[in-house]
């Protein structure tokens, strides 16, 4: 008797070339009884693996070689839209994925076959559903290899992140919608502060004039209503340069052109005079001795807008920390190679753990009395970035009776100089 094994899943073939004995048939029959029992135990452990991958919420698939599908789950017959019988046997490139994507995740395929190219860790791609509809799938693919080590096929475990992909683009959309309205806000503040300082300064002067007597004496009362309107117009374009200069350090638009001013009469006076109001109403004393300002004139080289910035935003918040009937001091000192100035108020210190942020844009302190002042915490980062566009540097120096902010001004008129000083860096 000749026995033909073909293998399994083969017809089994008996040549007899003579009449068989009875032990060949018990040992013939025992082989296909053993056959059967590796063929139901194989059956039953893949219909148990089947069921493990039917319960994982996330997508499994199983590519042969040949690039047909030989393995899917529920849920990835959920999310394409077919059932099992119709996806098993099919070639997943062609059946499953849009063209657009097609061929070029055929061609990592047959890279990943040829063990050329190993999986990455996850990879994101496109699937098409029964309805036609495109799906971003999260993919972590794994090759599969026979007892010979050699590749026989894939098998990926897929996320679909479609829905989370919608909502980065929407969430992105709208993160740009913002940035183009606050760029739109910030020209439109910067437009009306520059438009509206021209008629302001215009409207001091006059009222300047009139005081002086240029136009005539004036009784008492009109006056003191002219000294009220001029008090108010020149605390509006304290008010427009100072949103210029925030909308402008937002946009990183500054312009620094410096002149020779007074800083005095250009800066220190006429900021005060901006203030006058709130200095009054707070009982806050001034106090120009402590640092020696000179009572000449005091010529310094600098952009006149942005250092008068710098001190209407360093004496606003002496008056908002510093407490009622607290003084305010400021100094000048002339080095060889810098200008020293400072400004100090007897309020209650700054608190340690909030000095080393207090230059940091969007930082506000609470003060003594409760919580923090109104505003966006802009003001000493202009200060910082305006000190440093002059060549110099700005720091907090805590005192046991005060607060006093010490900043420099380089008197060498050498613009490299105030493009990028050590101390400037964000």
């Amino acid at each position: 008797m000749v026995i033909n094994h073909l293998g399994y899943g083969s017809r089994l073939c008996l040549g007899v070339g003579a009449y068989p004995s009875p032990q060949g048939v018990t040992a013939l029959a025992g082989d296909i009884i053993e056959r059967r029992h590796v063929e139901e135990s194989l059956q039953q452990e893949l219909e148990e693996a089947q069921r493990y991958l039917d319960i994982v919420g996330t997508m499994v698939v199983a590519i042969d070689a040949d690039q047909t599908v030989s393995v899917i789950n529920q849920a990835g017959c959920r999310l394409l839209g077919y059932s099992e019988a119709e996806i098993l046997g099919k070639n997943w490139f062609d059946h499953f994925l849009p063209k657009p994507v097609r061929e070029h995740v055929r061609r990592v395929f047959v890279q990943f076959m040829s063990g050329t190219v190993e999986p990455a860790g996850c990879v994101e791609n496109l699937v098409l559903t029964r309805g036609g509809e495109e799906r971003t799938i999260a993919w972590h693919n794994k090759v599969l290899k026979d007892e010979r080590g050699r590749i026989t096929g894939t098998i990926s475990s897929g996320d679909d992140i479609t829905e989370r992909k919608r909502a980065e683009a929407a969430l992105l959309e709208s993160e740009q919608a913002v940035r183009r309205l606050n760029e739109h806000i910030l020209n439109m503040v910067m437009v009306l502060s520059h438009d509206i300082r021209g008629p302001l300064v215009a409207i001091a002067s006059i009222l300047k004039l009139m005081l002086r007597g240029a136009y005539g004496k004036l009784d008492q009362n009109p006056a003191n209503t002219v000294q009220d309107l001029l008090s108010r117009c020149t605390r509006l374009l304290g008010t427009a340069e100072d949103y210029l200069g925030k909308a402008t350090m937002v946009t990183g638009s500054m312009e620094m052109e410096r002149e020779v001013l007074d800083l005095r009469q250009d800066i220190i006076d006429a900021v005060l005079e901006e203030l006058a109001g709130d200095i009054a109403s707070s009982g806050i004393v001034i106090d120009n001795r402590l640092g020696g300002i000179p009572a000449g004139s005091i010529p310094i080289r600098a952009n006149k807008t942005w250092l008068k910035a710098v001190y209407r935003n360093l004496f606003t918040n002496a008056i908002k920390y510093g407490e009622k009937g607290c003084i305010i001091s400021f100094g000048f000192e002339q080095h060889e190679s810098d200008y020293r100035l400072n400004v100090y108020n007897s309020g209650r210190p700054i608190a340690e753990e909030d000095r080393e942020k207090i230059f940091d844009r969007f930082e506000r302190i609470e003060s003594s009395e409760g919580p923090a002042p109104d505003g966006v915490g802009l003001g000493l980062s202009l200060c910082r970035q305006i000190i440093c566009e002059h060549g110099g540097e700005i720091w907090y120096e805590a005192l046991p009776d005060g607060s006093n902010f010490v900043f420099t001004i380089s008197r060498e008129d050498d613009t490299s100089r105030s493009i990028g000083h050590p101390t400037c860096s964000e």
